[in-house]
């Protein structure tokens, strides 16, 4: 969840109360999940890129929902 007014990641187009990014660990290849994304036309914001998760490292790709919040999907490393 977002504080009103702190950009915490300049991919966050909308830091309001009630939004949020999301987190959807898969164990689908991301190469898989990347070429699925791409064949249904979503915009891929950021990756795959490392990322930190509450667990493990993560390898990551960020979507937006159509609300625009910010999705990551990722891989535990």
């Amino acid at each position: 969840m977002h504080e009103v007014g702190t950009v915490v990641d300049s991919n966050v187009r909308h830091a309001t109360a009630g939004s949020g990014d999301l987190c959807f660990p898969t164990r689908t290849p991301l190469e898989d999940v990347i070429a699925h994304l791409q064949a249904e036309g979503v915009l891929i914001v950021q990756g795959p890129v490392g990322a930190t998760g509450a667990r493990h490292r993560l390898h990551s790709v960020y979507i937006y929902d159509p609300d625009e919040n910010l999705i990551e999907i990722a891989n535990e490393v």
